[in-house]
C-alpha cells in the first residue's frame, strides 16, 4: 500500500433486513481499515435500524442516520455524501442488497493511488450469477483514458463500470462534476450510469483485474421491476448520447438510431395504450426534446428505411 487514505462509504436504505446484515458485515471485514460507514435509514419500517444499530455499537467506524422524513431513492442515494469527513479521499455506495469482498477497499485504493489521474476506479464484479465488466485489456496496465472507455460504453461495445457498489470514486474529481453535491442525477434512473459516464469525461478510469463485489438481483429491487418493463436502458441510451455528442462526431450515427429506437418504441407504447410506460418516460424526457407524434412517427419511419436498407446491402455482399 502506498498510503493510507480515509475511504467513505455510505449505504442507503429503505426496508432492507433481508440482506443489510451481509451488507454491512463485508464492509465491517474489509482487510483495508481506514474507512467510516454512514447508513443512511430512509424512515425504514421493518428491522433496518435495529440491523444498522448492532453493527454501529459493534464498531464506531458505523454511523445510523435516518431521515426525519420518507425521500425518494435518488435524494436518498445523494443524502449518503452529507456526513462525508472532510479528510476523506475516496468515496463509495454500497447497495444495501449488495456487498464487497474482503479485499475491495485494499486493492481499490492502492490502484487509485498509483493513477493521481484516475476520478473513478472500477473492477469486475458478480453480476447475480454471471461475472461481466469485462472488455479492457489486462496488458494494457490498469490505466485507461476516460474519453476512450466513455465512448465505447456509450457505443455499448462493453460496460466496465458496473453499478454503484462496483466502483470508488476519487472526492476530488466528484467535486468538479455539475451538480455537486448532488452528483447522482434527478433526471436520470440509471444515474449511477450517468454518474460513471461523467467523471470518465472528466478524468481516467482505473481497473482493477479481480472480482471485487457482488451486485444482487431479486423482484423486489426498483431495477429488476422496471428495467425490461419500460426499457429504461433506451431513456439511458438516448439521453446520454445526445450528451455526449459533440465530444464524440462518431457518435452522432449511433444516436439516430437509438432516437429511431426509441421512438418506435414509444410509438408502439401508443397504440398498446400502455399509459403506466408513457408516463414513465414522459417524466424523463428532456422537455426540448420530447417525442411528438410528428417526432414518433419520423422516428418509426427511419426505423423502416434502416431495416430495409439493411437487408438491401446484406443481400447485395
Amino acid at each position: 500500500m502506498i498510503s493510507n487514505p480515509l475511504v467513505s462509504i455510505g449505504v442507503p436504505v429503505y426496508n432492507g433486513e433481508k440482506y443489510l446484515a451481509e451488507c454491512l458485515e463485508s464492509i465491517y471485514n474489509q482487510t483495508y481499515q481506514n474507512w467510516e460507514c454512514f447508513v443512511i435509514n430512509n424512515k425504514s419500517t421493518d428491522n433496518s435500524f435495529q440491523i444498522a444499530s448492532s453493527f454501529e455499537k459493534k464498531d464506531n467506524r458505523i454511523k445510523v442516520i435516518t431521515n426525519p422524513e420518507f425521500v425518494d431513492m435518488t435524494t436518498n442515494f445523494n443524502s449518503t455524501f452529507k456526513p462525508v469527513s472532510p479528510d476523506a479521499k475516496y468515496f463509495k455506495v454500497v447497495c444495501a442488497d449488495d456487498w464487497i469482498f474482503p479485499g475491495y477497499l485494499e486493492k481499490m485504493v492502492e490502484v487509485m493511488e498509483t493513477h493521481p489521474e484516475a476520478g473513478i476506479c472500477s473492477s469486475y464484479r458478480i453480476d447475480d450469477k454471471i461475472v461481466n465488466c469485462f472488455g479492457l485489456d489486462f496488458y494494457k496496465g490498469s490505466l485507461f483514458p476516460g474519453k476512450e472507455v466513455l465512448l465505447d460504453e456509450l457505443l455499448y461495445k462493453y460496460d466496465v463500470t458496473g453499478s454503484e457498489t462496483t466502483v470508488l470514486y476519487r472526492i476530488e474529481t466528484l467535486k468538479k462534476t455539475k451538480n455537486f453535491p448532488l452528483f447522482f442525477s434527478y433526471d436520470s434512473y440509471h444515474f449511477d450510469t450517468t454518474l460513471a459516464f461523467e467523471l470518465l469525461s472528466l478524468s481516467d478510469l482505473a481497473f482493477v483485474f479481480q472480482v471485487l463485489s457482488y451486485t444482487r438481483r431479486h423482484q423486489d429491487t426498483y431495477t429488476s421491476k422496471y428495467f425490461k418493463r419500460f426499457r429504461t436502458a433506451l431513456n439511458l441510451r438516448e439521453r446520454e448520447l445526445h450528451r455526449y455528442m459533440e465530444l464524440f462526431p462518431e457518435a452522432r450515427q449511433e444516436y439516430k438510431l437509438v432516437r429511431a429506437r426509441y421512438g418506435n418504441y414509444l410509438l408502439e407504447k401508443h397504440v398498446l395504450r400502455d399509459k403506466e410506460c408513457i408516463e414513465w418516460h414522459k417524466k424523463r424526457l428532456d422537455k426540448d426534446r420530447t417525442y411528438s407524434w410528428f417526432e414518433l412517427i419520423k422516428s418509426a419511419s427511419y426505423m423502416l428505411w434502416f431495416k430495409i436498407n439493411h437487408k438491401i446491402r446484406s443481400y447485395m455482399q
